[in-house]
């Protein structure tokens, strides 16, 4: 395995595709609501912008409580709790102040349903709050982030260590859709300026910009690529690693879902196609129950 010569990617001749409609999923934890006042500030300049909370489903009635005493209304529950978050995500949103802001809430699984409506709503960016590298799950490949990963039919941005606007973005070149990974860097870092720097990343001959894997990497191989990436991004001080991921999603970690887990900055994630993930239910994995709400004062 090798690493090629970084080369700067943006060129005058080549503009960016703007930002139209960002996604972001808000747990109300600090990483998420930090992530969310980042993109209000430094992506979402012109773009429309969604907060997104995920309620998980009421669980079955216990048989035992119902024997001994009143039938308790889980719909009714339910219904006044996405009410109170539709509120929270609407005082989030003025907090946040970016043009067009509206929120969303929906009940199932978060790793589902987050790039289920991002897929619905046709968004060029989906964001969540990356915890510090420090604090990983023990057991990643029950995470909800990493599961999400593997859901993804669009780009997925995992937002760690926000304090400031992009200034340099790596695009890790391995062999998963190279342009659709290149027109996403140019993308997220037009609002910011930020440089956009090649990076390619090969087994052992160099490969072409048109050239595609055979097949997917074993596990030592992808961590290798992981620590290669991992490295040049501190090296250069990156802001956000912008890499394709595998598709479909593989047994363990591919190289894109093994950086979002372990860099210590942001990771943006491109799926190799969007195929007919990106038209499946939203509520096959819960009631389905959704509502939407703009947020007051907005467009």
């Amino acid at each position: 395995m090798r690493l090629s010569r970084q080369h700067d990617l943006t060129t005058p001749s080549v503009s960016a595709r703007p930002l139209e409609r960002i996604v972001v999923g808000i747990d109300f934890t600090e990483v998420s609501l930090a992530a969310a006042r980042w993109v209000g500030r430094h992506l979402a300049r012109d773009a429309t912008l969604t907060l997104v909370h995920v309620i998980a489903p009421p669980p079955l009635p216990n048989v035992a409580r119902l024997r001994s005493g009143p039938v308790p209304d889980p719909e009714s529950r339910l219904r006044a709790r996405i009410q109170s978050m539709g509120g929270a995500l609407r005082g989030l949103a003025g907090v946040i102040g970016a043009p067009g802001t509206t929120v969303e809430v929906r009940v199932g699984d978060a790793a589902v349903q987050l790039p289920a409506y991002a897929s619905m709503v046709d968004a060029d960016l989906l964001v969540v709050g990356g915890n510090p590298v420090i604090h990983a799950a023990r057991r990643p490949e029950i995470a909800t982030t990493n599961r999400l990963l593997r859901q993804l039919a669009r780009p997925g941005l995992v937002a760690r260590s926000v304090q400031s606007s992009l200034s340099t973005v790596l695009v890790a070149l391995t062999d998963d859709g190279v342009a659709s990974v290149s027109a996403a860097a140019r993308m997220v870092a037009a609002p910011s300026g930020a440089r956009v720097v090649a990076l390619r990343v090969a087994d052992s001959e160099p490969a072409t910009e048109g050239s595609v894997s055979a097949g997917p990497r074993d596990a030592a191989g992808n961590a290798e690529h992981v620590r290669m990436i991992a490295d040049a991004a501190r090296d250069l001080r990156a802001d956000l690693i912008v890499i394709g991921s595998q598709t479909p999603a593989t047994d363990g970690d591919d190289v894109a879902r093994g950086l979002a887990r372990t860099a210590d900055c942001s990771v943006l994630v491109v799926p190799q196609a969007a195929g007919p993930v990106a038209q499946r239910r939203l509520d096959r994995d819960g009631p389905g129950m959704v509502t939407g709400f703009r947020a007051p004062g907005h467009r």
